[in-house]
């Protein structure tokens, strides 16, 4: 009997530490990672604006613009697709201090377990269609190719992730203009393959940036002309059911 109560007590105890190991992990997320901050912006100083979209209590640059070009950013995108698949929330700040613990001013966080849950925040200053659209499109083509996945892997380059983005980015500075500039009229572009992974993409200079951004929506563009937004949407499927992205992407 004292065996067995022993082992009750040792599992007890056990069950009790690994619960209070679970809460502290869940409190030092939420409180000191910039993903954990997003992930709980609802239940933070946040007004719900609708779709997911939430903007801080005391927002002085004008919530219904902001609510507004939130519907409008979300419309291009679903005009896009067809359908929408991805259920993102959008945070959008101008407090300094709470842009600082959120990440970043005009980007998206992506973190998979089952699914992709995407967190998008921008600041005023980044506040228009193009970017907003910019970073839904990424929130969608994430929640098709990582749907049903425990957990996160590279199954994309991320030339091609943001290649999909800008074709609902109208910016001039990613135009056919600024390909025709950036690439002397293609007669000096990169090997796309270069810029597959993050360390490569995002590196360098702005201007060497922009370049990996404006050659990314000129390929994507070209292979959608040439093959179709239906073909776009299957290969993402296809991904998310196990095809090699170079398999399917090159052999369209």
């Amino acid at each position: 009997m004292p065996i067995k109560k022993n082992k009750t007590k040792i599992i007890l105890i056990s069950l009790f530490l690994l619960a209070l190991a679970l809460v502290i992990f869940i409190i030092y997320t939420s409180q000191f990672t910039s993903f954990g901050y997003r992930a709980t912006a609802p239940l933070r100083n946040f007004v719900n604006v609708g779709s997911s979209v939430y903007i801080n209590k005391g927002y002085k640059n004008g919530m219904d613009t902001a609510a507004s070009i939130a519907n409008e950013a979300k419309n291009r995108v679903k005009n896009y697709f067809g359908e929408i698949k991805s259920s993102p929330t959008v945070i959008i700040c101008d407090d300094e201090e709470t842009i600082k613990k959120l990440g970043g001013d005009h980007d998206t966080s992506t973190v998979v377990f089952l699914k992709a849950y995407s967190y998008i925040v921008l600041s005023p200053e980044y506040l228009n269609v193009d970017i907003l659209a910019h970073e839904l499109t990424h929130a969608e083509v994430h929640s098709r190719v990582y749907n049903g996945k425990l957990f996160y892997e590279q199954l994309m380059p991320v030339w091609f992730d943001e290649g999909v983005a800008l074709q609902n980015d109208y910016r001039e500075q990613y135009s056919g203009a600024a390909w025709s500039e950036a690439t002397n009229n293609g007669s000096e572009i990169t090997d796309i393959s270069a810029i597959s992974g993050f360390d490569t993409f995002y590196t360098g200079e702005p201007k060497s940036q922009r370049y990996n951004y404006v050659i990314s929506k000129h390929e994507l563009g070209n292979w959608i002309s040439k093959n179709g937004k239906q073909a776009l949407l299957g290969l993402l499927e296809k991904i998310n059911q196990g095809s090699l992205f170079d398999s399917v992407y090159y052999n369209t």
